[in-house]
């Protein structure tokens, strides 16, 4: 494995909160799969977490896509341990990529969330030729 790229993501969770529910929900809709919605604790942390995640991974990605699918990059939880999942066009690009393992950190609080993610690409053997007889 080699690395692909680093994310790194840094949200106001107050901002953001006002940002998701500005809009009647529309946005939440839009940017968080069902799942990643119903994981929400405390909501305003949660998603703000979330969010920086995805930011993180995206960057972390390197992805010839001009608009990130927001709900292709689905994050869950488990306690502590934060789990990746692509799907759509950005699991798609990743598979065509060689991209493997993707690493995620996250630190919260009341006034931050800061997400980091490492991308690795998967090594393909190439055959190099061999200079004997030179």
């Amino acid at each position: 494995m080699s690395l692909r790229g680093i994310g790194v993501d840094i949200v106001d969770p107050v901002r953001f909160q006002r940002v998701v529910t500005g809009h009647g929900g529309a946005v939440a809709r839009r940017w968080f799969d069902p799942a990643e919605l119903a994981q929400a604790e405390d909501r305003r942390l949660c998603l703000a977490e979330c969010f920086a995640v995805k930011e993180a991974v995206w960057k972390a990605l390197r992805l010839p896509i001009a608009h990130l699918p927001w709900r292709d990059i689905i994050v869950s939880k488990n306690g502590t341990a934060i789990g990746i999942r692509l799907g759509g066009i950005v699991s798609a690009e990743a598979e065509t990529h060689a991209i493997g393992a993707i690493h995620v950190g996250t630190k919260v609080c009341e006034q931050l969330v800061i997400a980091t993610a490492i991308a690795e690409s998967i090594q393909t053997s190439v055959t190099v030729p061999s200079s004997a007889g030179r």
